[in-house]
């Protein structure tokens, strides 16, 4: 019997923009949620043999995106790193890694391409646990590459 390779967490780093580009891990980003879709226009054209009955649908692909959204706390450190970056396109890589007892999992793939930080929210609850949550935008293409 074959079972799926499954991703048990991912880590999203920020990349310094530098030659070499270094990339870092956003420290208390735990829950990370992957998002591609397909932007489209509807049309209708109706069979010319056929003219009285309404036209079928035809989709027609006009772009794809990628958006991540990642929340865990609401760490301050990042506070500085968020407010340098917001509606900035930056490099970034989320990478798809699997518990396996050791500090850094085993990598399966990752995901890499120019990002838009879109959003930076924070929410304080004095009577729970402080959170915090990040949306990024692709700025272009992507590139998913599997781990060897």
């Amino acid at each position: 019997m074959s079972e799926p390779t499954e991703a048990d967490f991912m880590i999203v780093k920020l990349g310094d923009g530098e030659s070499p580009e270094v990339f870092t891990a956003i420290c208390g980003i735990e829950n990370v949620s992957i998002n591609k879709a397909v932007n489209s226009n509807d049309r209708y054209r109706r069979d010319c043999a056929k003219p009285g009955i309404p036209g079928a649908r035809k989709n027609r692909a006009t772009g794809i995106s990628l958006t991540v959204t990642a929340s865990g706390a609401a760490n301050v450190d990042n506070i500085s790193t968020f407010e340098s970056v917001l509606g900035i396109k930056r490099n970034y890589q989320i990478e798809l890694r699997q518990s396996d007892g050791s500090d850094a999992g085993v990598l399966l793939g990752t995901y890499a391409g120019a990002f838009m930080l879109m959003s930076d929210n924070m929410t304080a609850d004095p009577n729970g646990d402080s959170t915090g949550e990040i949306t990024l935008n692709n700025d272009g293409s992507w590139t998913w590459t599997t781990a060897a």
